[in-house]
């Protein structure tokens, strides 16, 4: 029983976080800047097969987003112990919290509303349920061990389905109706009650495997909405712009161009869910490409953070974004990881007030 107990003690020691003060010194991390807000990201483990074939992209993916960030934003990479070394000569020590969730794809299974988080129940569609409750329970537990608070409901959905400005203004697609059997009216009662959200607006899901918002719209400001060009798709563009000029009237709507690269427009009949599924078969895993997908960006306070693919539209499609927006917009080049289904905003988790202050605090002691 001793040795039970004290295999557990030293257990908490090495993996849990812990309350504490520290005093600040010159780290890349500021907690006393309010402009600033921490991004999260969780990286692969060097012994999960799964992300076998692209581990090497996916690191240097997040070295190079996490240096971008740095002087901007405050980040923090979770790495397990023995993935650490991957990390260490090319990110500050600081940068790096040696804390292990399941899975890179943070957006996802972690909270919302960074101002005022929530959980949602996580329902990603290439697992099955007791394989999503088990990555979203390893966050809770990560959580717990840094004495992380946030709200919780017990609704069914992806982060990455929900796309918000900091401000009231909520974007969800018609999945959120179908993964809680309910009605596109529901569906705006329920987010406006657990987010205090004042305009939610339900859009048709351009995509069937995933259906996340993310992919289809950002904000570039409080009033300055930036939507996938659809234009191709006339009936379904229709649709989409008239339920969020409905939802949010004077809002400053631009279309912006994107390239899904496979996609043949002649027919502009064919709707735009089922050409995505022709991409299904030659993407990674099951997963469309979101190579060219430039709205799943990570926006924060003062910066945007795009993603750039070593496409032809790459330089209009940040010039559109510069020229709509107050905010300091950062190219990433998301193009060695895109092809998973996600890219920047997908693979990133975003906190504020005490939460991040605790995780940078953690990130500064723990080696």
């Amino acid at each position: 029983m001793r040795l039970g107990f004290l295999l557990v003690f030293l257990s908490v020691l090495s993996f849990g976080c812990r309350k504490h003060i520290v005093d600040p010194v010159n780290y890349v991390n500021d907690v006393d800047d309010e402009t600033r807000m921490l991004l999260v990201l969780s990286a692969p483990s060097v012994d999960d097969i799964y992300y076998q074939s692209k581990f090497e992209d996916i690191v240097q993916f997040q070295i190079a987003y996490a240096n971008a960030i740095i002087g901007n934003d405050n980040v923090v990479v979770l790495v397990d112990r023995k993935t650490r070394k991957y990390y260490e000569d090319a990110l500050p020590g600081d940068v790096l919290l040696t804390q292990e969730v399941f899975d890179i794809w943070m957006r996802d299974f972690t909270t919302v509303n960074p101002l005022d988080p929530v959980k949602f129940k996580y329902t990603w569609a290439s697992m099955t349920q007791e394989e999503s409750e088990e990555v979203q329970q390893s966050f809770v537990d990560f959580s717990e061990r840094c004495f992380l608070e946030w709200e919780s409901t017990d609704l069914s959905i992806d982060g990455g389905n929900i796309v918000d400005n900091y401000a009231g203004r909520v974007i969800t697609t018609t999945r959120f109706q179908s993964d809680n059997r309910i009605t596109g009216d529901q569906a705006r009662e329920e987010l406006k009650a657990v987010l205090g959200a004042t305009q939610v607006s339900v859009i048709e899901a351009d995509e069937d495997v995933l259906g996340h918002a993310d992919g289809m719209v950002m904000w570039a400001d409080d009033n300055t909405l930036i939507v996938n060009d659809y234009s191709a798709y006339p009936n379904y563009r229709t649709g989409v712009i008239n339920e969020l000029k409905a939802t949010f009237p004077g809002v400053n709507l631009i279309e912006i161009p994107v390239d899904y690269g496979l996609i043949d427009t002649a027919d502009s009949s064919v709707k735009l869910v089922d050409s995505l599924l022709l991409l299904q078969q030659l993407a990674w895993d099951g997963f469309e490409s979101a190579c060219g997908v430039h709205v799943n960006s990570t926006v924060t306070f003062e910066n945007i953070y795009v993603p750039t693919f070593d496409m032809d539209h790459d330089d209009a499609a940040l010039q559109l974004i510069r020229d709509n927006t107050t905010k300091n917009v950062i190219e990433i080049n998301a193009s060695g990881v895109c092809e998973m289904g996600g890219s920047v905003r997908c693979l990133t988790w975003q906190q504020t007030g005490d939460n991040a202050t605790r995780l940078i605090e953690e990130a500064r002691i723990r080696k």
